[in-house]
């Protein structure tokens, strides 16, 4: 947030400016004069008495002055387009305002003038170069400071009176201007033909540039991907002159799945501030907004989905935006069938709404992790993403944050039940005799001596740091298993010692241990709809203190103390043998595995999972997710899944959005939609690549048979774009310096980095020449005229394009 400069300027008395008011308003609210001067300042030269400025847009020299009014503008920007204004509108100079005109007269007189010289108003804002987020057309955004005292800013009654007066003044004169409550200054949009005037008006101080109180606005993920040189691709010299414009999105729409805020106008502010898509009546369906089941749009408060979408909006402006708010599954298969122009059961109706889909949301464990649904309640979930890339809709989805909140390994074997895991397997003291490590301990990024706050006093410390632990295991009810393995997870916290005096001394009655905080421990021995799947959600009471954290210091204002925390997995099923894995919400744990780590449904072969890299750097963000998915039935891989690795795609996180701030957007969720946004994109420029084959409108009175043909022609042709599309991305975060990690292919960055390299168009006319692509492309005649080359040999050559150094 930029703070706003200390600012100085002449004062007039308190008792002067309350008591005459009214008589300012009627004295001083003066239309414009001639050439743009006002009249309303006593010390106001008359238009005829002063020479024509001679400042031009090209000049270095900064404006002068020419009068009281116009130094209340200061020499900078506002001044320079007043006298550019005044120099070069005709109309302007030729529509001076008698001195003592009446106020309401000549003002509906200067506000005709106004609208009559819009373009001229415009062309000398354009000449100044003040930046768009300021203007309105011809109207200039500005601070209008009042020439108040600090004692008189300081009275709240007389600083809501002087600002409400000078508010109706400007608004009587059809100047849009509100209150800033509590500061002695108005915002207000006023036409630059009436800027002098304002500035003329007594109780004004002075009028600058609106002070917006907002981060830098464009993601810096964006610029890291190298945006222009993928826009530019849409310039390809190949295309025909009628499909070259720079690639923006015209045409095409992008669904985003995810929480929203809209309390107290956020979406209304971001529009505003042009970071988000809005409605007009050029575009009335530019925006599409989808309330949750539960509640009316963004009505929970959660400004995620507000972030993810500006940085979807920064790349691709000229998109249509359908959001969805999303609470939990249904709402998520409900949006995913509607962006995919899905019925209920997954059916086509016709093509994709949106082309492009994304969330950066998901679950932990609720599934197999295998890449399906199969046993969960993810089902539907699975399936209608499946669908709806069946349909030819790219959808995509988070890796997830859970690197270092995750472990996975196998079940502790052993005779009898009720067998504790061991989470470090082979550990021994020094004679030789093993140690059971049976509590996976949490800590902060390993801070604090492994110390949480507990006993937390506001309700966002509570919800901070609270527990949440999940435990799953591969025995997921399918055709030929039930859920019969019974596992039990607690979270355990360490206690005190329990002491007392005896004798004279002190004596331990139990000493100081871990004991359970809470637990979880669920049915499982083969009924029907059961899940191998444990959970805990607990907030940690004062009463879980411990003196071992004393010393750590937390906020008493805040907490009541520090306690120690782990996880605790007793096997109870005699002989089970399974795959385990255990998820938290944001602690880290002391025998941790960071790879196997994504979300759900981060798994899916049919969505594009996103990992997560430092803008700054591009070295991997320790949370983000990895592959590879699970084996069937969530059982311990063996490398990575024929058809599905994972993760697909690395791109740039700890971002700038003005819904979280300067560098403060992070996680693999700032990460995946700036590949959706590049995807869509990517999808305009291979439709330009194919415009040549696009089907043919169906002639008037078309048969039945005729419309089922387009439609499955027209289906064929978007899923072989979507993929082709995919492939063009993977070459290009596999080339150019993106492959990052170990050498091809890796469970971190996945493919690579996506972002655009000089060769990239080879990238995409090498996935456009692929033989399970070419039906996107014209026929080639048998045999190649002379001098033509087939597609096997551009094939090559751009393949060996793309991957140039």
């Amino acid at each position: 947030m930029n703070k706003l400069a200390t600012k100085k300027f002449a004062v007039l008395g308190l008792a002067a400016a309350c008591a005459a008011g009214l008589l300012w308003m009627r004295q001083e609210a003066r239309p414009p004069a001639a050439a743009g001067l006002a009249a309303s300042d006593s010390s106001a030269q008359a238009s005829g008495s002063v020479p024509a400025p001679t400042m031009r847009p090209a000049s270095l020299v900064a404006p002068t002055p020419l009068n009281r009014a116009q130094a209340k503008l200061g020499s900078g920007q506002l001044l320079a387009a007043v006298q550019s204004f005044a120099q070069d509108s005709a109309a302007a100079s030729s529509s001076a305002a008698a001195p003592g005109a009446n106020a309401s007269g000549a003002h509906g007189r200067g506000a005709a003038r106004a609208a009559g010289n819009v373009a001229a108003q415009i062309a000398a804002l354009d000449r100044v170069g003040i930046p768009a987020r300021f203007r309105d057309g011809e109207k200039v955004k500005v601070n209008v400071d009042l020439a108040l005292t600090h004692d008189e800013v300081s009275n709240p009654v007389l600083l809501d009176r002087a600002t409400a007066a000078l508010r109706e003044t400007l608004r009587g004169a059809g100047v849009q201007a509100q209150q800033i409550n509590g500061s002695p200054s108005l915002e207000a949009a006023v036409p630059l033909a009436q800027l002098e005037w304002v500035a003329g008006l007594a109780p004004v101080a002075q009028i600058s540039l609106m002070a917006m109180t907002t981060t830098a606005a464009f993601s810096d993920g964006a610029t890291a991907s190298d945006i222009d040189r993928l826009r530019s691709l849409g310039n390809y010299d190949q295309l025909a002159q009628a499909l070259r414009r720079d690639l923006r999105g015209e045409g095409l729409t992008i669904a985003i799945v995810d929480h929203f805020n809209d309390l107290n106008g956020a979406v209304q502010g971001l529009q505003n501030a042009d970071e988000w898509p809005a409605n007009s009546d050029d575009a009335p369906g530019k925006l599409t907004l989808t309330a949750s089941s539960n509640g009316v749009f963004g009505y929970r408060g959660i400004a995620h989905g507000n972030a993810v979408t500006e940085i979807a909006y920064d790349i691709a402006p000229a998109a249509s935006f359908r959001l969805y708010d999303n609470v939990g599954v249904a709402d998520w298969v409900s949006a995913i069938q509607d962006a995919a122009n899905l019925n209920a059961q997954n059916v086509a109706q016709g093509e994709p709404r949106a082309q492009v889909i994304t969330a950066s949301l998901g679950f932990n464990l609720n599934a197999p992790g295998d890449g399906t649904g199969t046993g969960s309640d993810l089902r539907g979930l699975y399936e209608a993403i499946d669908a709806a890339k069946r349909n030819g809709a790219i959808v995509l989805n988070a890796a997830g944050n859970e690197a270092q909140n995750h472990w996975d390994g196998d079940s502790t074997g052993g005779a009898g039940a009720n067998v504790l895991q061991d989470f470090v397997v082979g550990n021994r003291d020094a004679n030789g005799v093993e140690i059971v490590e049976s509590v996976n301990p949490l800590t902060i990024e390993g801070r604090y001596d492994g110390c949480i706050p507990v006993g937390a006093k506001s309700q966002k410390d509570k919800d901070t740091f609270e527990f949440d632990v999940w435990l799953g295991w591969n025995d997921w009810t399918r055709a030929n298993n039930v859920t019969d393995a019974d596992y039990k997870v607690e979270l355990v916290r360490w206690a005190d010692a329990v002491t007392r005096r005896q004798g004279g001394r002190t004596v331990v009655v139990t000493p100081a241990r871990w004991v359970a905080a809470a637990q979880s421990d669920e049915a499982q021995n083969g009924g029907a709809g059961q899940q191998p799947l444990e959970f805990i959600s607990y907030q940690a009471p004062a009463a879980d203190k411990t003196t071992a954290c004393d010393a750590q210091g937390f906020s008493t204002a805040r907490f009541a103390g520090g306690g120690k925390f782990g996880v605790r997995i007793t096997r109870k099923t005699a002989g089970a043998a399974n795959f385990l894995r255990l998820m938290n919400s944001g602690y880290n744990f002391g025998y941790g595995q960071t790879e196997r780590s994504l979300i759900h449904p981060a798994d899916s072969a049919s969505v594009v999972t996103v990992a997560a890299l430092d803008a700054a750097t591009s070295n991997l963000e320790d949370y983000s997710s990895r592959g590879p998915v699970l084996a069937d039935g969530g059982a311990r891989p063996n490398g990575q899944a024929a058809g599905n690795a994972k993760p697909d795609l690395a791109n740039f996180a700890n971002v700038d959005t003005v819904s979280y701030g300067d560098n403060e957007f992070n996680g693999t969720s700032s990460a995946t939609p700036h590949v959706a946004a590049l995807a869509l994109l990517g999808l305009q420029h291979q439709r330009q690549l194919t415009n040549a084959t696009v089907p043919a409108p169906l002639p008037a009175g078309a048969t039945q048979a005729q419309k089922d043909a387009r439609a499955a022609l027209l289906k064929q042709r978007n899923v072989a774009l979507a993929d082709a599309t995919y492939d063009s991305l993977v070459y290009v975060a596999s080339t150019g310096g993106n492959d990052l990690g170990p050498v091809g292919f890796d469970a971190s960055y996945g493919n690579g980095r996506l972002k655009f390299h000089a060769n990239s168009e080879s990238c995409f006319l090498s996935a456009l020449y692929d033989a399970q692509y070419r039906s996107l492309l014209p026929a080639q005649a048998n045999p190649l005229p002379a001098g033509q080359k087939s597609y096997e040999q551009l094939l090559a050559e751009s393949s060996a394009a793309c991957s140039a150094q």
